[in-house]
């Protein structure tokens, strides 16, 4: 490719929407996002997160070249491929500065410098993200409206059970003395996201963790589920910021303590 004009965007494509695959080669791991019928998908395993790839799609749709260089004198940190769903690709490799201030692209034995104009971080970061940072972080799907039942049991206090009841929910099997209380509750559970997904081995101490008894566990039945959705909550590390949580027995995650501590909690004005 020729990228002789120094405002010229890198994507002769304005509209990224033709995208069918991503794929970042860093360290000698591979990062594949491929859409496919059910969306976004990372590494042919995990739903990835619609939104994050969006945003990087927007992102490389505004990228433009600076400065070209014949030879670079920086370290290339990987490569990356995009593939268009008319068997059209881009290939280039990356690098950056050491103050990583700057960002180039490598490609057809030139180097050039690019930016994405109003955009403050450096471009490459989304290349050298750690692939659980890729994936869906939606636990649950449901909402105050679909929810069936909320059971909250806590090694450190009574459980607590929140269940539909023909036009109202009861906690603990008693009507709630508030009941606008009952319903800011569940809106915690509302489209619940984790703040990351976490990979077994990532993280050894939460491997370890995960092995151990959960302080509490949080079961969430859902009209449109036919399985209950199971969450393990393990005690925070060292007084870290965040919960590991489990779940159905499988999958990992952070979750900030705020949030947990609040759903441990209980609404307030328990009867």
């Amino acid at each position: 490719m020729s990228r002789e004009d120094s405002s010229s965007k890198y994507f002769d494509i304005e509209d990224l929407s033709a995208v069918s695959k991503i794929q970042f080669d860093v360290d000698n791991k591979i990062i594949k996002l491929e859409l496919t019928g059910e969306g976004w998908i990372l590494n042919e395993s995990f739903k990835a997160d619609e939104g994050f790839v969006n945003t990087l799609l927007s992102v490389l749709q505004r990228v433009e070249v600076g400065r070209t260089f014949e030879n670079l004198d920086q370290d290339v940190i990987g490569a990356v491929e995009v593939e268009f769903d008319f068997n059209s690709r881009y290939r280039f490799q990356f690098a950056s500065n050491p103050t990583q201030t700057k960002s180039y692209f490598i490609s057809d034995g030139k180097t050039m410098e690019v930016a994405v104009p109003g955009y403050r971080d450096n471009v490459i970061d989304f290349f050298t993200l750690h692939p659980d940072q890729w994936r869906e972080r939606l636990v649950f799907e449901g909402t105050w409206r679909t929810i069936q039942r909320v059971l909250i049991e806590s090694a450190a206090s009574e459980s607590i059970e929140i269940k539909f009841d023909e036009k109202f929910f009861l906690v603990n099997g008693n009507q709630p003395y508030d009941s606008t209380s009952v319903i800011n509750f569940l809106n915690q559970f509302e489209y619940f996201q984790a703040n990351e997904m976490i990979s077994e081995g990532r993280f050894p101490e939460f491997d370890s963790l995960s092995q151990t008894i959960p302080m509490a566990k949080i079961t969430l039945d859902d009209i449109k589920s036919d399985e209950p959705t199971v969450l393990s909550v393990f005690p925070r590390i060292d007084n870290q910021q965040y919960h590991l949580m489990v779940k159905d027995g499988e999958e990992r995650m952070v979750v900030d303590a705020r949030r947990v501590s609040q759903i441990l909690t209980g609404p307030a004005g328990l009867k």
